[in-house]
């Protein structure tokens, strides 16, 4: 959603502080202002505008016009963006080129959190993308609509697709089984993600306590297997309610409650 506040948080992830990207925002809405008038349209305190107003003419971000008093404008937002979007490659680049030297390629056995949604969607289609062997995985059809192309990619690159899919949509794709829906699952399984791919890489989505989503993924050899057999668990009592739904509805109850109990 659109907003002043989310506006200056994207500039300070480009580089600004929240007072550069109060001032830098204010001037960008009112060109050719005093910094009196900057102060009253930025809520910058007073002392603050005019270090402030010389931090961003020293990045070039604003250009001082006239004299007594003096009025600032604006580099356009466009060109600012152009500027950033040029080092941003330029960096990225030379990091990419030099990243031997940089780094020790090699694997780490670290616990890594992932928060958002996005950010998380994210790591799965990468995660997929470079599967070369297997990938085991359990979603909400939510989320199977998302990675469909991913997995479908995967099972053309040769990749052996193992799914269990919960909610009403299947994504046929692979070896596709269905998790047995009752009401348990909705608050045990919901908004979860489990993926494995090549038994060396592996990641799960929860929801978070604040009813988000967080995540985490690893290449932990020990934690990728357990991962990976929480799923193929899954899948191995599911087919057996599915073979044997009467008997298993009839022994346990109609929502498996008997079944649940510890």
């Amino acid at each position: 959603m659109f907003s002043d506040e989310k506006v200056i948080e994207n500039l300070c992830s480009l580089g600004l502080t929240k007072y550069e990207a109060r001032v830098y925002l204010a001037l960008l809405r009112n060109n050719l202002s005093y910094g009196s008038e900057i102060q009253r349209i930025s809520g910058v305190p007073g002392p603050k505008v005019y270090e402030t107003l010389s931090a961003l003419i020293e990045k070039g971000l604003v250009y001082p016009a006239g004299s007594n008093p003096v009025r600032y404008q604006p580099l356009p937002l466009e060109d600012f963006l152009k500027i950033r979007e040029k080092e941003f490659h330029r960096v990225t680049g030379f990091l990419n080129e030099h990243s031997k030297q940089i780094s020790e390629k090699r694997e780490s056995d670290w616990l890594w959190q992932l928060k958002g949604y996005d950010n998380l969607l994210d790591k799965a289609k990468e995660l997929i993308a470079g599967a070369q062997k297997t990938i085991t995985v359990s979603f909400w059809d939510e989320e199977g609509r998302q990675l469909a192309d991913d997995l479908a990619a995967a099972q053309e690159r040769g990749v052996h697709v193992v799914s269990i899919q919960m909610g009403t949509v299947a994504v046929e794709v692979g070896r596709v089984f269905r998790h047995f829906m009752i009401p348990v699952v909705y608050e045990v399984h919901g908004k979860e993600l489990v993926l494995v791919v090549d038994k060396t890489h592996g990641m799960f989505m929860v929801r978070s306590q604040g009813n988000g989503v967080e995540g985490y993924y690893s290449s932990n050899r020990g934690l990728v297997q357990l991962i990976e057999n929480y799923v193929r668990h899954d899948i191995f009592i599911n087919r057996a309610i599915h073979d044997f739904k009467d008997e298993m509805l009839a022994r346990y109850g109609s929502e498996l409650e008997e079944l649940l109990k510890l």
